[in-house]
């Protein structure tokens, strides 16, 4: 960086509010103190010292947008440039800068589109950030904090608003990140993964790998989870299924099948427990499924591309729209190296083998552990040579 020690980290966390950001790096900042000197800067306080200096000393969240836009935006660019201050004098080894990345409000004065950017280019020009981590929510999670946020809950934000809220804080740091100069590394991250593989993601120094496997139709993955526990130790093991969507779209499909119209609970297991949304309106899930289904697709793409390699763990015989759609995309649009670890006797089909190289494939129908192992040996041997990787 620029006026920083070459040896310096630093990561811009953002993403869209009311998605427990803050909290979750709060979760994690004892365990990164561990092993490095970390600084964290929570912006909007820094923006609250610039309001007391400029005689407004009551700026929270509830008030923050009844200051005009134009001052707003001088509180925040003074705050930017006072951590860019604080992190140039430092003598930490990992930065941490935390900020929403675009807000949702009451269109009314000069905040007539409804839209307020929480970051721009130029504060992305001004950081220089090493890595920048969109940190995301699950829409029934975000949708029930809401409703206990004095400012949020006013707002009566819908899951479609919610899911556009959410497009729209990826949309904006994927654009700042390729406009910038040169192009900064970011990606989409799930507040469901644990604290372990975020250190491992924030540290760096592990390659990350997307893991495709079959989701439509199955509900236990404890073998996935075992092969992701193995692989962890030396990747950062990118899980589409962090980020629950799929269990709206088909608990959804079922209360459509069943003639169900009102409301319906839906259950979603996570990292810690089984979790019950009581009474989701069948409306409020029929405005948001088309984009939670775009969404699906377009985020898990996203991850392919910002990814070293695609792993597919083909734990069925039977053929996986999503795990096919993934390689093709991993090979023929973001050249990623793909392995594929196929547990059966018999091969896949041809066109299968046609998108991934036949060595990069372990076939067999043994211990299946055994079979991982040798998965996770042969990327250990190979990812200094990946294209992608360096």
């Amino acid at each position: 960086m620029d006026d920083t020690s070459s040896d310096k980290k630093v990561i811009l966390i953002t993403g869209p509010p009311a998605n427990g950001r803050d909290d979750y790096i709060q979760e994690a900042l004892p365990r990164l103190n561990a092993e490095f000197k970390v600084g964290y800067y929570h912006v909007f306080k820094y923006i609250q010292e610039e309001a007391r200096k400029n005689n407004i000393p009551n700026l929270t969240k509830d008030t923050v947008f009844e200051v005009s836009r134009a001052m707003l935006e001088r509180f925040r660019y003074a705050a930017f440039s006072k951590i860019k201050d604080e992190i140039a004098k430092s003598d930490n080894e990992l930065e941490i800068i935390s900020t929403p990345a675009i807000f949702r409000v009451p269109p009314r004065r000069d905040y007539l589109s409804g839209k307020v950017e929480g970051i721009t280019l130029e504060i992305i020009r001004k950081l220089n950030p090493d890595f920048i981590v969109v940190l995301i929510d699950d829409l029934l999670k975000v949708r029930e904090r809401i409703k206990h946020d004095a400012l949020w809950s006013r707002m009566n934000l819908s899951l479609k608003d919610l899911a556009e809220w959410r497009q729209l804080a990826i949309e904006l740091v994927k654009k700042y990140a390729e406009d910038s100069e040169p192009l900064k590394d970011w990606i989409i991250f799930a507040r469901e993964y644990s604290i372990k593989t975020f250190v491992d993601l924030l540290v760096m120094k592990k390659p990350r790998i997307y893991l495709s496997y079959h989701i439509t139709g199955h509900s236990d993955f404890g073998d996935v989870q075992r092969f992701m526990r193995k692989l962890s130790d030396y990747f950062v093991c990118i899980d589409p299924y962090t980020i629950k969507d799929w269990d709206i779209v088909t608990k959804y499909d079922e209360a459509v099948d069943k003639g169900i119209t009102d409301e319906i609970d839906i259950e979603i297991k996570y990292k810690d427990g089984l979790k019950r949304f009581k009474r989701v309106p069948i409306k409020e899930i029929e405005d948001a499924i088309d984009l939670i289904r775009s969404q699906i697709v377009q985020r898990d793409f996203q991850l392919i591309a910002i990814c070293h390699a695609t792993v597919v763990y083909h734990r069925s015989d039977k053929p996986s729209y999503g795990v096919m759609c993934e390689i093709i995309h991993s090979v023929m649009e973001v050249s990623r190296p793909v392995y594929v670890l196929y547990p059966f006797k018999t091969r896949p089909s041809p066109f299968f083998e046609n998108f991934v190289d036949p060595d990069k494939i372990i076939y067999g129908d043994g211990d299946i552990e055994k079979l991982e192992n040798e998965l996770i040996n042969k990327l250990k041997s190979e990812y200094k040579k990946w294209v992608t990787y360096g």
